[in-house]
């Protein structure tokens, strides 16, 4: 590994420990040189190292164990987690999200729409009465659980792996907001009548109903958690 500049320091050793970390040297489950030979590797600090590896440890690269040092947890940080990070880093808002799911969404839609089996439906229309149930109990957590699983269930149908793909890097990030959204009771509610005509056109095998479901769906979304106009978005 070559020495660390002092600009940007922390940034920079992370990337050195990442480059360190995916050549054939090292494998998973694998400690760490000691801090000593690691800050004399990297021409920096103890404190400077410790702050490194704490970095690396939330980006899911190391395992650090109190009193035994760092070990290598993963030598590649997977899509789902380099997306989280760059929303994070990003500090993306809730728009965001509904912004893109405006269009992924009505797609998804239109492909179960074409796709749907008869079991497809009935799993639909039970995702849908269990979150019916969790709104009558006001349970915030199940509802927003029911929910993804509704919108996964209909990206499953349409058999498409990217757009599979798509769909849940976003949703891994959006679900942390998903419980939230919920605790306002209009939110739920205002998810309760989209969601069952978009079962009914999904059903039918009408595939611009589908879409055009979807699409109110979404935009209703927009106005309510957002307050903004949801045809700006499209």
């Amino acid at each position: 590994m070559k020495k660390v500049q002092r600009q940007s320091v922390v940034d920079m050793a992370s990337e050195q420990i990442k480059e360190f970390l995916g050549g054939e040297s090292i494998q998973i489950g694998d400690k760490l040189p000691t801090e000593y030979d690691m800050c004399n590797r990297l021409n920096v600090s103890r404190p400077t190292l410790r702050e490194v590896y704490r970095k690396l440890q939330s980006q899911g690269f190391l395992e650090l164990k109190n009193g035994y040092g760092a070990y290598v947890k993963n030598k590649t940080e997977d899509i789902i987690q380099q997306t989280t990070n760059w929303f994070r880093a990003h500090d993306a808002q809730m728009h965001n999200y509904l912004e893109v799911r405006l269009y992924l969404d009505p797609l998804a839609a239109k492909l179960a729409a074409k796709n749907r089996t008869e079991t497809d439906v009935l799993l639909l229309k039970k995702l849908l009465q269990d979150f019916e149930e969790s709104y009558r109990v006001n349970d915030n957590k199940n509802m927003a659980e029911y929910d993804a699983k509704f919108h996964k269930a209909i990206v499953d149908i349409t058999d498409n792996d990217l757009l599979v793909t798509l769909v849940t890097i976003v949703n891994y990030y959006f679900e942390q907001l998903r419980t939230t959204s919920f605790s306002l009771q209009k939110n739920a509610e205002n998810a309760l009548e989209p969601h069952r005509k978009i079962i009914e056109a999904i059903e039918k095998g009408d595939l611009q109903l589908a879409e055009d479901e979807s699409i109110r769906h979404i935009c209703k979304a927009i106005k309510d958690l957002c307050g903004e106009d949801s045809s700006l978005f499209i």
